[in-house]
């Protein structure tokens, strides 16, 4: 018993080696590069034993191509391709691939365009068929673009403009006071961020000559790549191909792109909000890769994920729940992101493995038998995960999409067998600097948000009684001889209710822009927890301040003392006008102050258009155009109070100009 018992654990404990020993099949090994006649491209694999055969067709195209007023045009070309054609309809044309079991489906991102079909392999060479017959040229037909235009709107959810709508498009958020989206701060990459994006307005602008000049401009045969991937015989698929995408006609491509324009520097972004643990973004730019390169990156991609994961997730101290490291692209631009949610109390250690690991790679320093041992498992995890034909295609629609760029499918298994510590180290060197480095850290706030809102009103507190402090001056109401509240016409106070609006919407849009800019410019890349905070404490200071002055320039009555007139505003101020600094007060009609001018340095209280107002101007040139229920008993002692004066002494100085209304 004893010996069968050991004989079995020498066999249970061989196992694990026999298992290692196996080499794994290289799905990206044996991929077929056909360049037809008309400038397409094919990559071909032969996929034993796959029941899914895949095929795709993507274009190095999308919405950055969309002209300005005319945004969705390339998502609409996208959706006209699987419009009727002759002699079938869109429902016939859904029914031929579905009733065969298979799948299909397009995108469209800003930089490329990408068609696919997933389908048994006994139907392969249908689907392949079937996918030219839809991207072949369309007639773009008026009537079929007007069926098509209503499921694009709903998509995007585009409907008419109402007033907020305007009022937000125009006033509130206008184009020209948008902070740059980050592709425009890094890259110098337009967005519709900057641009008056309307989309029920450009949806229906598209006409079926624009489509139609769309598809003939960016959808040219030199610029596809055409993959087929499965259990598929390779004569079957050449012949297939021959009769159906070699017959596209030939087109002159399209012009490039503005190249993307690095700005040279590095810059941070730190936050500080309400959040349960530190939110965790890296990103290191680059331009213009080589197809090489480009597998480097992905190389890296998945190492530093693997060994940052290792530490930070799975070894001694639980850091996060996982550290992701992708790669973004938009052309020729793009970046490494690393990002993860960090638990605050374990932040310093994490940052510092993540630092660590960087320049590792940039210094070449873990050991050769360290860098084999994460080589090969890295490179049998992408064996693994790329083993289906639809893992495969995914790698064409994320990053192999530009024919441009990528002249062959890449062996990225073979490749990262075959990297060594110093090319990975060279390719760190160069690329992983502070110069290329955007990194944005956003961290719990440590005062709670009782506590913030206490503190808040502290500040608002302060700031009001502080600000009636200034405004306020005394006045001795014992000298009073006349009160009267100026009286403005139903219709007029309407108007003018809704021009202060407007205007203040105007206001608080441009000190929201001056807070942004210095914001961005300044104040979120301090990394200080209570420098950043007093600032947005002195700003909150000084909006209560600006909200304040509002009701302390609406005139609101005019009060007579025996030796000056004083316009009492809505709220704590008001302005003195000696009697020897009255330059005029007479009753006028609209002509005689609307339409001269008087209406310059004038604040217009009423019309005069149905009985005359009183004008009354100070001697520093600023003046009021008003009515109250007594006209000629308010000019009369004003008058008296003008005649009567003879020292020509004034109470107190005039406080600044009247404010607008």
């Amino acid at each position: 018993m004893t010996t069968v018992c050991f004989l079995a654990a020498l066999v249970f404990a061989a196992q694990p080696a026999a298992v290692d020993s196996q080499e794994i099949a290289n799905p990206f090994a044996d991929f077929e590069t056909h360049r037809l006649a008309n400038g397409l491209k094919l990559w071909y694999k032969h996929l034993p034993s796959d029941p899914v055969v895949s095929i795709s067709v993507a274009l190095p195209f999308g919405s950055d191509r969309d002209p300005p007023g005319k945004e969705q045009l390339a998502h609409f070309t996208e959706h006209m391709v699987f419009s009727d054609q002759p002699g079938r309809t869109e429902e016939e044309i859904k029914r031929e691939i579905e009733e065969r079991g298979g799948v299909y489906n397009a995108s469209v991102t800003a930089d490329r365009t990408f068609y696919y079909v997933h389908i048994g392999s006994e139907h392969a060479l249908y689907a392949l068929e079937w996918l030219h017959r839809i991207l072949a040229p369309h007639a773009m037909d008026p009537e079929v673009v007007e069926r098509q235009r209503e499921p694009v709107a709903l998509e995007v959810r585009a409907r008419p403009r109402q007033l907020f709508d305007w009022l937000a498009a125009y006033v509130i958020n206008p184009p020209f006071l948008r902070t740059p989206g980050f592709w425009e701060q890094e890259f110098g990459l337009g967005t519709w961020r900057s641009r008056d994006y309307y989309p029920f307005r450009s949806l229906y602008g598209i006409t079926s000559g624009d489509l139609l000049d769309f598809y003939d401009t960016y959808y040219v045969p030199s610029q596809m790549t055409l993959t087929v991937v499965g259990d598929i015989d390779r004569g079957a698929v050449l012949d297939a191909v021959t009769r159906t995408f070699a017959t596209l006609p030939a087109r002159a491509e399209p012009e490039p792109a503005p190249p993307a324009r690095d700005p040279g520097r590095y810059r941070q972004t730190l936050f500080w909000g309400y959040r349960s643990d530190v939110r965790y973004s890296n990103r290191f730019k680059f331009y213009d890769l080589s197809a090489d390169q480009e597998v480097v990156l992905v190389f890296i991609r998945e190492l530093l994920s693997k060994r940052l994961n290792d530490r930070l997730r799975f070894g001694d101290r639980k850091a996060t729940y996982g550290i992701s490291v992708g790669i973004v692209k938009r052309g020729g631009a793009g970046y490494l992101h690393v990002t993860g949610g960090i638990k605050p109390e374990e932040f310093g250690f994490a940052k510092a493995v993540i630092e660590g690991e960087l320049e590792a790679l940039r210094g070449g320093t873990f050991s050769q038998e360290e860098f084999d041992a994460d080589r090969a498992a890295v490179t049998r995890q992408l064996k693994v995960r790329s083993s289906a034909s639809e893992d495969l295609e995914v790698w064409v629609r994320d990053l192999f999409y530009d024919s441009r760029v990528h002249a062959d499918f890449p062996d990225l298994a073979g490749a990262f067998a075959g990297f060594t510590r110093e090319e990975v180290q060279t390719f760190a060197r160069d690329f992983f600097v502070p110069e290329r480095q955007v990194l944005t850290i956003a961290r719990p706030h440590p005062l709670t948000q009782g506590t913030l809102l206490l503190l808040a009103a502290v500040i608002t507190w302060f700031t009001v009684h502080f600000t009636r402090r200034r405004l306020i001056r005394p006045v001795d109401m014992t000298r009073i001889r006349y009160v009267a509240r100026f009286r403005m016409p139903r219709a007029y106070s309407v108007v003018a209710a809704l021009a202060l609006i407007a205007f203040l919407a105007v206001v608080v849009r441009f000190v929201a822009f001056i807070y942004e800019q210095l914001t961005y410019r300044h104040l979120v890349q301090l990394d200080s927890f209570l420098v950043q905070w007093l600032a947005y404490a002195a700003m909150l200071a000084f909006g209560v301040f600006l909200l304040m002055q509002v009701p302390a320039h609406i005139p609101r009555k005019i009060l007579l003392f025996d030796d000056h007139l004083r316009i009492k505003y809505l709220s704590y101020r008001s302005v003195p006008i000696p009697a020897d600094r009255l330059g005029e007060m007479s009753l006028l009609r609209f002509p005689a102050v609307w339409s001269s001018r008087r209406i310059w340095k004038c604040v217009p209280l009423t019309l005069g258009l149905l009985e005359p107002g009183i004008y009354l101007k100070r001697g520093d040139g600023w003046a009021y155009f008003f009515n109250v229920r007594d006209r000629d008993e308010l000019v009369r002692l004003s008058r008296e109070i003008a005649e009567s004066d003879e020292s020509g002494s004034s109470p107190e100085p005039p406080i600044g100009p009247p404010g607008p209304v």
